[in-house]
């Protein structure tokens, strides 16, 4: 919530006014899931291969985010440079699923980021963050899944290939964003995901943070649809039927 209003700040901040304001919640728990997110780039192996050298480099010493940056990337020959903003700028950056297309046999995403604006930095000034979005495609018709990858968002709208080779058109397969929550972002996709989407998610998804946010929002539809008397009332009370049902058959 404070990355998101009038006190949000970098986790590195530039200046404070006293010591004691320094220790919020931005830098301490969006710091640790920055360091989350070096684990997620670099994997078990990478992250503690920079852990040592940073203790090798570093034991007994004063030391900067820079330093630790730099031994994660020294370690495992991976260029963090464009890593460092999530250091320098406030904000949370919400990552957008725009396109999903069929492109010589595979499953072709696009991707898209954006930040708002924050005390002292303006949208339009913030540079892209290197992102980690974890990703899996699930074949809508058997309910399984067909592949799980890691795409590293470098720019602000990028074009991403799952590797498994596919059948069908687009809309026979499903994308489950943000997997394991890869990296401490809002993640959305447009359009929005219909009711059914949310249903196969809910029953199928094997990421439980996922497969709970698809039922949270088939529930909140459902209730929505009920106190307004909208037409899809019905319909949505169906689905949440539905998505409890596979909850309890699970």
């Amino acid at each position: 919530a404070q990355d998101a209003g009038p006190m949000a700040h970098p986790i590195r901040p530039e200046s404070y006014v006293a010591m004691d304001n320094f220790y919020t919640v931005t830098v301490y728990n969006k710091g640790a899931e920055v360091i989350r997110m070096y684990r997620t780039l670099l994997g078990y192996d990478g992250f503690r291969k920079g852990m040592d050298l940073y203790f090798e480099r570093h034991d007994g010493s004063a030391v900067t985010c820079d330093d630790f940056r730099a031994a994660m990337a020294d370690a495992n020959g991976y260029d963090l440079q464009q890593f460092e903003r999530w250091y320098t700028q406030a904000g949370t950056p919400t990552i957008t699923l725009s396109k999903k297309q069929v492109v010589n046999g595979k499953v072709e995403v696009e991707l898209s980021q954006n930040t708002a604006d924050t005390p002292g930095q303006a949208a339009a000034e913030k540079e892209p963050f290197h992102v980690p979005v974890a990703c899996a495609l699930f074949d809508r018709r058997t309910g399984a899944k067909v592949a799980d990858q890691l795409f590293s968002l470098r720019a602000g709208r990028q074009t991403f290939a799952f590797d498994a080779a596919v059948d069908g058109a687009a809309d026979d397969y499903v994308v489950s964003l943000l997997r394991g929550f890869s990296a401490p972002v809002v993640a959305a996709q447009e359009p929005k995901l219909s009711s059914a989407d949310l249903l196969f998610l809910a029953a199928n998804d094997d990421d439980p943070v996922n497969r709970w946010d698809a039922a949270q929002q088939i529930y909140s539809r459902a209730v929505l649809d009920a106190f307004s008397g909208a037409a899809t009332a019905s319909a949505s009370l169906e689905a949440a039927t539905a998505a409890f049902k596979a909850a309890l058959d699970d």
